[in-house]
């Protein structure tokens, strides 16, 4: 389904006490290190899309569950993204999250939480990729000190972000507010280092900072973390939905 995760395709069919789950999924990180999976399924074809999905935990130690890992551009040996074939696997009623086609409360759910803390690791990566730059012209300072202020103004929304959550208030449209500032940020950061490195950008990073590390505890290089960079404005919804959340949520312009 892609960005349009209310066109899943995958099925789940209700067999007794238990659903028996046909379909594919892609860009599913960490899955075969996994020993479960959270999975959104169509039990109900019938009724308009976002009201005929449903969550089930499935263990991919199942029958029937195989998850294929494979490289990305950043980085030919960072194994993290899956393909994750379903077959007849069979899963337990029981395991059902959240009632039966009430998946889309669960998904949005899960996506606030996780767009909540991701500034916590967008945050983090834009500190080590300036940590990398060494600007030295005034254009570039200029754009390093615009990114140190994204940086900082991304930490104090985060951070309320966070207390927010804390309480139990998980504001779709805020959240989306802070997963748009981080993404766009981090793009802009990888960008810039890259940009300031020249030809160092496609080699291992040499500061201090990182020599202790284990290639593949890091990004091996600024081109890598470029890539990545774009790859934050896609992850955990693209910067065009959070762009429409907010157009509808915030603002309250009309769909279309």
């Amino acid at each position: 389904a892609g960005s349009d995760l209310a066109s899943l395709r995958t099925r789940a069919v209700r067999d007794g006490d238990e659903f028996v789950v046909n379909g594919q999924k892609v860009w599913t990180s960490g899955a075969h290190d996994a020993d479960f999976l959270l999975t959104f399924v169509r039990t109900d074809p019938d009724v308009p899309k976002h009201k005929g999905i449903s969550a089930l935990i499935i263990p991919t130690s199942t029958e029937g569950v195989v998850c294929r890992p494979f490289a990305d551009i950043a980085s030919q040996d960072n194994l993290d993204f899956n393909e994750v074939f379903f077959t007849d696997v069979r899963v337990p009623a029981e395991n059902l999250v959240g009632g039966l086609n009430q998946g889309w409360t669960v998904a949005n759910g899960s996506l606030g939480h996780e767009r909540t803390m991701m500034w916590v690791m967008l945050a983090d990566r834009i500190d080590n990729l300036m940590a990398d730059c060494r600007p030295r012209t005034e254009v570039e300072r200029d754009r390093f000190a615009s990114t140190i202020i994204d940086y900082h103004a991304l930490r104090a929304i985060g951070s309320a972000a966070l207390a927010r959550a804390a309480r139990g208030e998980v504001d779709t449209a805020s959240v989306s507010v802070l997963k748009l500032l981080g993404s766009e940020a981090e793009m802009r950061a990888a960008e810039l280092t890259l940009k300031t490195a020249g030809i160092d950008g496609l080699r291992h990073p040499v500061t201090e900072r990182y020599q202790h590390m284990n290639p593949d505890e890091y990004f091996a290089s600024r081109f890598e973390r470029y890539t990545r960079g774009i790859a934050a404005t896609i992850a955990g919804g693209t910067s065009e939905i959070q762009r429409n959340i907010i157009a509808q949520k915030v603002l309250g312009l009309p769909r279309g």
